[in-house]
């Protein structure tokens, strides 16, 4: 016990250092986050949804649900898969309830206890899968194992904020997200990787760009700075995106 406690306790440790050091290289904007919280604020007023969320630790941050927001009120959003379910997840539910969203949503999370708390809030699909360990390339870790999850044809949002992606070992874990790239649709899609100033995501983002670029797509890529970076890849009908 003491011996896992100990181990939680450095992982965590890490992890503030990390995102204090990418502070210091320009990866974050902690200073923007009060922006997006007063965007957040006003339109979840106008759309009247209860601001009962908690964008705070490991959750989304303010910058992630700004970009959720605005997409659903300016994109016409189809097929959202999402990894990792907390906040956001919280969200998209609210916001398909209130016809925002009118598509569907498919949440993944890897934890049955914490999957079953969001489950019973949201409308839709929150699937529980196991982590598998894999080597992929140059990376080994533990990520989802999607070889049972039933995915739409074509996705045209997803989000990639899962599993956990620092301590155990899981630095590299959301790079398992890379085969649900081919049901991405083809007449427009928006992806979003959350966490993009830490090492895992950032060497996914870059990932994610090769294979965009591999397979010939127009795609445009940006990013949003605040407490956390989400970089952001976008194309066709949802191409504007990018510029969020």
């Amino acid at each position: 016990m003491l011996a896992h406690l100990k181990n939680k306790l450095v992982g965590t440790l890490r992890h503030q250092l990390l995102r204090i050091d990418s502070g210091l290289h320009g990866d974050v904007r902690p200073e923007r986050e009060v922006i997006y919280q007063n965007i957040v604020d006003r339109d979840l007023s106008t759309l009247s949804i209860p601001n009962n969320f908690y964008p705070l630790n490991a959750a989304a941050n303010y910058g992630l649900l700004y970009l959720i927001l605005r997409s659903a009120q300016e994109l016409d959003i189809q097929s959202i898969v999402e990894l990792g379910a907390g906040q956001s997840s919280l969200l998209i539910d609210a916001l398909r309830k209130r016809g925002t969203i009118t598509g569907s949503a498919l949440t993944i999370e890897h934890d049955e206890e914490w999957a079953a708390r969001i489950k019973a809030s949201v409308s839709h699909q929150v699937a529980t899968v196991p982590l598998t360990e894999r080597s992929d390339k140059a990376y080994v870790y533990a990520g989802y194992d999607l070889s049972a999850v039933s995915f739409p044809s074509k996705i045209d949002f997803l989000l990639i904020d899962g599993p956990l992606g620092w301590g155990g070992g899981r630095t590299f874990a959301r790079h398992g997200a890379l085969p649900i790239l081919e049901q991405l649709d083809p007449e427009g899609f928006l992806v979003i990787v959350d966490d993009a100033e830490r090492e895992g995501e950032k060497a996914l983002a870059s990932r994610i760009h090769s294979r965009l670029t591999d397979r010939g797509l127009n795609f445009k890529s940006g990013h949003v700075l605040g407490s956390k970076r989400q970089e952001i890849f976008a194309s066709g009908r949802m191409i504007s995106a990018a510029f969020y």
